[in-house]
């Protein structure tokens, strides 16, 4: 494979395929699908020291970090799309936070794609699929010890968590070999689905749900109840009879915030 000179190949991973290094870039993605073109090898990594266009799940939603705090990467895959893939990653990246918080702190899955310590966000997943290859997109918050004051109140990173129990901070390269480790074992768990649930944000709680496009505010009221085997969330709607099955919902968004007097 000829590796584009800006990029800088590290080392390999659980994958038993290259890690890259990139100093600068405006999103891992984009170098991802570079390295693909460039007959990169499945479970081929590449993370950076800053993107200036990382972006979320919904559009016009940004991923910002500031340069050489957090781990920003991209791991591209050249296998068939297999059920609840982005849920697979989110269960990935939680355990990798759980490998170094101390317990008894866990950290939770927000369906469909955030991980959430106490409700505040930890990190996201994106994945995209151009029909040969899949790219998985993750921004993990490692080293940010002040956000800005929009964010202050709804995001959080390992190194606030550490800094509270006194731990030492693992560095980025650190976290990139357990999280590519969780990742290519969770990527063959034959009851994923069981493991999400069991860490789902707000899992058994009333609380509303934004269906569809999370941005037009069409809200149901209801208990979630766990994960299908497709990844869907299984949602009881509040006032149905106990004894039907859940609701699946496939699209949609469970909002961080929300009024107490449901």
């Amino acid at each position: 494979m000829l590796t584009p000179p800006h990029i800088i190949e590290e080392k390999s991973s659980a994958f038993n395929a290259p890690v890259y290094h990139i100093q600068r870039t405006t999103s891992t993605m984009h170098e991802a699908r570079i390295l693909a073109l460039a007959n990169a090898p499945d479970g081929t990594a590449i993370y950076a020291d800053f993107q200036s266009e990382g972006r979320g799940r919904v559009e016009g939603r940004q991923w910002k970090a500031q340069e050489k705090e957090n781990l920003l990467c991209t791991v591209l895959l050249r296998r068939r799309i297999i059920a609840g893939f982005t849920l697979r990653v989110g269960l990935a990246v939680a355990r990798t936070f759980d490998h170094f918080i101390p317990t008894p702190k866990k950290t939770q899955i927000k369906w469909p794609n955030d991980i959430l310590l106490e409700g505040k966000k930890l990190s996201g997943v994106l994945c995209e699929n151009d029909g040969s290859v899949l790219y998985v997109g993750t921004g993990l918050n490692i080293g940010t010890k002040i956000f800005p004051p929009d964010l202050s109140q709804s995001a959080s990173s390992l190194a606030i968590i550490l800094k509270e129990d006194n731990v030492v901070l693992p560095s980025i390269k650190t976290v990139l070999d357990v999280y590519l480790a969780n990742l290519c074992e969770v990527l063959e768990e034959k009851n994923w689905n069981e493991s999400v649930s069991k860490k789902l944000y707000r899992r058994g709680e009333l609380t509303p749900f934004l269906i569809g496009d999370p941005e037009k505010k069409e809200t149901i009221f209801g208990r979630i109840e766990g994960i299908g085997r497709s990844g869907e969330l299984l949602f009881r709607k509040d006032g149905s009879n106990p004894e039907e099955e859940p609701i699946h919902l496939y699209s949609g968004e469970i909002p961080i915030e929300y009024p107490l007097h449901l």
